[in-house]
């Protein structure tokens, strides 16, 4: 696993030539608004997974198989918990009328289904919280967020189901797509760095953010 930003680079750059990265450029065109580079670090991390995983808005699961593959080919496969709260989104070129069957649909299609547990709910309903405090004994290795921007709300209510040093992994960090979104992503990230919470490895893709707790 990456311990700096030059050697998440790095990693980055080479799955560029691993015969995997065609199958997440296939994914990304399909099914996931995250870049290749940005499945291709999850997919890493997903291989060398050492404890379980955890997600916060996969959407129609494009993130959740790039990790499940990752746990897939990994020497001591782990599990994923992904929260979805579900509902419609018209993507102009990933619409659905139901986010959660979507999902589950792609699980299936992609072959991971048993390596996701899904909980459905908005990720600070505090039913959701406890569900995901029950889903693993042990700590979460690492964290992705894909919900509305508001990292802090997040972090507070998963933080202590989190591992003392576990990854983090933000999309929207920028996001011309969504200036508001992506204003208060940055705004909230850079706080947390200033404060000496997490240390930021960079942005890959389009602009997820990569760090980890300090």
């Amino acid at each position: 696993m990456p311990s700096n930003a030059a050697e998440l680079s790095f990693i980055a750059t080479l799955y560029r030539s691993d015969p995997v990265y065609q199958f997440l450029l296939d994914l990304n065109a399909r099914i996931s608004m995250l870049h290749a580079d940005v499945l291709a670090l999850l997919y890493h991390f997903g291989k060398h997974a050492e404890a379980p995983m955890l997600e916060l808005g996969p959407y129609l699961g494009g993130s959740s198989i790039a990790i499940a593959r990752g746990l897939q080919a990994g020497s001591r496969p782990h599990s994923l918990v992904s929260v979805e709260v579900g509902g419609r989104y018209d993507h102009p070129t990933h619409a659905t009328s139901d986010i959660v069957a979507g999902l589950r649909e792609n699980l299936t299609k992609y072959a991971v289904a048993q390596h996701v547990h899904v909980v459905v709910g908005h990720s600070r309903d505090p039913s959701v919280v406890r569900q995901v405090s029950e889903c693993s004994k042990a700590k979460f290795e690492c964290l992705v967020v894909d919900t509305d921007g508001n990292v802090e709300q997040d972090l507070d209510l998963y933080r202590p189901m989190l591992a003392s040093r576990a990854f983090l992994v933000v999309d929207d960090y920028y996001s011309p797509g969504n200036a508001a979104k992506g204003a208060t992503t940055r705004v909230q990230l850079d706080r947390l760095e200033q404060r000496g919470e997490v240390i930021g490895f960079g942005v890959h893709g389009w602009g997820t953010w990569f760090g980890r707790f300090t």
